[in-house]
């Protein structure tokens, strides 16, 4: 019946698979300030989930490992070693920190569906991207789903 945990700050490198399976009411997990290179498969009813300030790279992260997770809001990821955006994130999500990674390069089907220009992700308020190596201006169609741009460099 477990709700919320928080392992922030334990120099955790490791976390199987499996560790989070039977904890399907989960809804608010912190794995933040440790030492992880990949994420391990997270429970479906995670609503936050923080991994700030580790050393996430781009493929620790499985290409579907946020899809099926509907109800997450609050999606934590900066700080880490990030290359990209993390792929299918839900149309859940409000907030999705990325800053100070090491994203270089984002599409138009990173946020929005290129091949639909009435699709608007209405609940994203907050997306955080500044401290990436990466100029926003020049993914401009990126972003024209969003109600507010992302907070990064623009020149």
């Amino acid at each position: 019946t477990l709700r919320r945990i928080d392992f922030s700050g334990n120099k955790i490198e490791e976390i199987e698979d499996g560790a989070f399976s039977k904890l399907l009411l989960l809804e608010e997990l912190s794995l933040a300030e440790n030492r992880l290179i990949k994420l391990p498969v997270l429970p479906p009813k995670l609503t936050t989930f923080n991994a700030n300030q580790n050393r996430i790279k781009s493929r620790g992260i499985k290409a579907n490992a946020f899809k099926k997770l509907t109800n997450l809001a609050y999606l934590y990821l900066g700080h880490n070693a990030l290359e990209s955006v993390p792929l299918n994130l839900p149309e859940s999500l409000r907030i999705l920190h990325l800053q100070y990674n090491n994203i270089t390069t984002i599409t138009d089907d990173t946020f929005c569906k290129s091949n639909n220009t009435r699709y608007i992700r209405t609940r994203m308020d907050e997306i955080r991207m500044e401290g990436n190596p990466i100029l926003l201006a020049k993914h401009v169609n990126a972003f024209s789903c969003l109600r507010t741009l992302p907070v990064g460099t623009y020149y």
